[in-house]
């Protein structure tokens, strides 16, 4: 294969690498937004005295996957531990949404 083959190849072959980073960017950004409007919209809830674990049961799932994401690819405890804390807070979240009326 000479070089015009792999140039062609690698042309056609999915994402470069900037494209690559503005993908990730925008998802982490998009991440952030998400993040904030939850803990806007949970301590309004709070506030005025309902419940709010839904939001955090999203926030938190969002969280966790990313952590076991990170450890699976990186194998860092650090992401093992938080992902299964924010998990437990999430499966927690979710039952007390079904469970809890205020």
């Amino acid at each position: 294969m000479d070089k015009k083959e792999i140039l062609e190849k690698n042309k056609h072959s999915g994402l470069d690498e900037r494209e690559q980073r503005i993908y990730n960017t925008s998802f982490g950004l998009g991440a952030v937004v998400v993040g904030i409007l939850c803990l806007v919209f949970s301590v309004y809830k709070a506030f005025h005295g309902q419940k709010f674990y839904e939001f955090v049961a999203i926030i938190t799932a969002y969280l966790c996957t990313t952590f076991l994401y990170q450890y699976k690819n990186l194998r860092k405890p650090l992401y093992l531990i938080s992902g299964i804390v924010t998990g437990i807070i999430a499966i927690v979240c979710t039952a007390f949404f079904f469970m809890v009326d205020i």
